[in-house]
């Protein structure tokens, strides 16, 4: 395996060597699209996130991607796609062996008149984090893959007003079986009112309604496994701020209601939200400040896009008198906060730093019939640095170390801490 390794650098070496003789050519005349090769190896000290009174597993990988794209403007229009595929091989684990991809396709248009939106469409596919999201232990390989189906369009009533609304569909999926229950997919709708009465401040007020799904949340009998249907309604108030040209400020508090047909100690009654804080106090250095608090299924997804995301889970704990069927973060509140250094005109220092706290329910049936319901909590810390140093245009060079460490004082999930370390090189042809 350790061959496998030198002879993937070897060869993204050869390849990034091949591509430098365009790059004068690309360079002389910019266009909409791109093309490029990334090499990264990297190092976990807990693979599987196994508690802290447990043997932990460690290993290095090997991660070679493509990469590749267009962002096209046309007229009032803009097209853009960018997508990859990434091939992880580990040098001692080899089960964890596999293809990660990642692709979004997007139409941004606007009318003549006051009409204008955007069409999105984004699928991804990786190794799933273990020990995290609910889920039991297992060291198999175990594939995420999500997608997301988004259609929003804007109507300008007059130079204060607008209408604005929007679709979107959400599909969460696990190759392995015992995560089956925690796939789901989910259909939302929002129409709202924006009030923009200057340049400085936006008001929306939206009514959102999500109809959504656990195809198998709950093992009835032995092998049977039963639907949870649930549905969401929201009354979103939301409000942009830019009080000064070096800060921005948003947020949304929703009065929400959730609820479900199998599980219902999922069920949800109360306020969620979100508010960023966006402060660049000088050219090089900026901040970005975040407090989240929402549900577990819009948490678990929402993760894909953050720079700061979770490795937080639960974890399925059985008795001699039950078998674990569903284990899901009930509520989840997260803040974290990052920050962004420009030290020079090439070198770039990023640190990340979050915690958050969750408070889970795990629901067991129980050989006698019935069910019981568990309830608990625990609370995650993570910390990121990073370097990037782009000495021309086409090459990317960075590395990162991160810690994580999550507390626990209930059955329904336990303690585990794990530190990472990878660097990386990118060439990028535009």
């Amino acid at each position: 395996m350790k061959n496998k390794l030198q002879f993937t650098s070897i060869a993204v070496a050869a390849l990034m060597l091949i591509c430098l003789t365009p790059v004068s050519s690309a360079l002389a005349e910019p266009n909409p699209y791109y093309i490029g090769v990334s090499q990264a190896f990297s190092r976990d000290s807990n693979l599987f996130r196994s508690p802290d009174n447990q043997p932990a597993t460690s290993d290095v990988y090997s991660t070679t991607g493509l990469l590749g794209g267009i962002n096209q403007p046309f007229g009032r229009q803009r097209f853009y796609v960018d997508a990859n595929v990434k091939r992880n091989i580990y040098q001692d684990i080899t089960q964890l062996n596999n293809t990660g991809y990642g692709l979004a396709v997007g139409l941004d248009w606007e009318t003549i008149e006051r009409l204008s939106g955007t069409l999105s469409y984004s699928e991804n596919r990786t190794l799933a984090r273990y020990g995290a999201d609910d889920g039991p232990q297992i060291t198999k390989r175990n594939l995420e893959k999500n997608r997301e189906l988004l259609a929003r369009a804007r109507l300008g009533l007059v130079s204060t007003f607008a209408l604005e609304g929007s679709l979107t569909h959400r599909q969460l999926d696990y190759s392995a079986a015992e995560f089956a229950f925690q796939e789901f997919e989910q259909n939302a709708g929002s129409l709202g009112l924006l009030y923009r009465p200057s340049g400085l401040l936006t008001l929306g007020a939206a009514l959102r309604y999500t109809k959504g799904k656990y195809p198998f949340a709950v093992q009835a009998n032995p092998g049977v496994l039963q639907r949870d249907d649930f549905d969401r309604k929201d009354l979103d108030l939301t409000s942009v701020w830019v009080p000064t040209g070096l800060s921005t400020v948003s947020a949304r508090l929703s009065f929400t209601r959730e609820t479900h047909e199998a599980l219902a100690s999922r069920d949800l009654s109360g306020a969620t939200g979100a508010l960023t804080w966006d402060y660049k106090p000088t050219g090089k250095l900026a901040f970005t400040t975040a407090l989240i608090r929402d549900t577990g299924a819009e948490s678990s997804f929402n993760r894909f896009g953050g720079a700061a995301a979770a490795n937080t889970g639960g974890n399925a704990n059985a008795n001699a008198n039950a078998n674990a069927i569903g284990n899901n973060s009930r509520l989840s509140s997260a803040l974290q906060l990052r920050v962004l250094y420009e030290a020079t005109a090439k070198i770039k220092l990023e640190s990340n730093a979050r915690y958050a706290r969750r408070k889970l329910v795990n629901t067991f049936a129980l050989t006698t019939g019935g069910s019981s319901t568990d309830a608990g909590s625990d609370r995650t810390a993570e910390l990121s640095i990073g370097a990037r140093y782009e000495p021309t245009r086409v090459w990317l060079l960075g590395c990162d170390l991160a810690r994580q460490q999550r507390s626990s004082s209930s059955s329904v999930s336990y303690p585990y801490s794990v530190n990472q370390a990878s660097c990386s090189a990118q060439l990028k042809l535009q």
